[in-house]
């Protein structure tokens, strides 16, 4: 009886949130279809005119989402592989390898989850280099700031992972690269793929970044910043907003669509092996 009062609770709790979730998302839906009128009424009805092509088409045209969206591909998607890359690297090394040194420079990777970034460093040593409002400055600036927390992940699923597997295959003349490639990273592909979302969303999401990196050049604004302008220019006109928000929410799922079964597959058998 106990069980199944608990599990009642349980199912109401979780409807609860997934409604109190769920009730923006709705009305961010809704107002993106209504006309300028209607959208300034905070109301959770069904428009009476329905504007859904003139106004994103408005959303696309005035907020430069094509052009934002090539720009926030680039900038994410490359950030992304190269944090990947350096973060798999490291997490081999880290977790294998033992000694005060290798400890030590684990602990100064990991007070990048906590210590925020310099800015204006960061912006003089950019601009030394000629790399402000283009891609590869900012590129390097995500690489560099938010590989901390992928290699955290990867460090501790390594742990996971049997030495014993490594060892059989360097007996059988298995270089340490071939090990990594054909061994460890199909063995971390949940993890991989939990810091890809996590790593997507940072990016993608952010807007001070962006805004202080690619100042002054408007044709490599994301679409975050493409948002922050059609705001500007429309901000009584809700329905332009909304339809924006939604244009700039739609990769994201679809991203998180694509790898939630690695995601899943990485909470389980972190589960299982804990």
């Amino acid at each position: 009886m106990r069980k199944k009062i608990f599990a009642i609770l349980k199912y109401l709790v979780i409807s609860f949130v997934v409604i109190i979730i769920l009730i923006p998302v709705y009305d961010m839906v809704l107002n993106s279809f209504k006309s300028d009128e209607e959208s300034r009424i905070p109301t959770l009805s069904l428009p009476q005119e329905w504007s859904i092509v003139e106004n994103y088409q408005t959303a696309i045209e005035k907020g430069k989402v094509v052009q934002g969206f090539k720009n926030s591909m680039i900038i994410t998607l490359s950030s992304a592989v190269i944090i990947l890359i350096i973060s798999t690297l490291a997490a081999f090394v880290f977790g294998r390898r033992k000694g005060k040194g290798i400890r030590a420079l684990f602990m100064i990777f990991m007070m990048g989850i906590i210590t925020p970034p310099s800015f204006i460093m960061s912006l003089m040593l950019l601009k030394y280099l000629n790399l402000t409002g283009t891609y590869q400055g900012i590129i390097l600036f995500y690489s560099a700031t938010f590989c901390a927390f992928p290699i955290f992940l990867l460090s501790g699923f390594m742990a996971t992972i049997p030495k014993e597997i490594e060892e059989s295959a360097i007996i059988d003349g298995a270089s340490s690269f071939s090990v990594l490639i054909r061994i460890i990273i199909p063995q971390l592909k949940p993890a991989i793929a939990t810091s890809f979302i996590w790593v997507f969303l940072r990016i993608w999401n952010d807007f001070l970044i962006p805004l202080y990196l690619l100042s002054g050049s408007t044709k490599k604004y994301t679409m975050i910043l493409g948002l922050f302008y059609l705001k500007g220019q429309f901000f009584t006109r809700w329905n332009l907003i909304f339809a924006d928000l939604i244009l700039v929410s739609i990769p994201v799922v679809i991203a998180y669509l694509f790898a939630q079964k690695q995601i899943i597959e990485g909470l389980g058998t972190g589960a299982l092996k804990g």
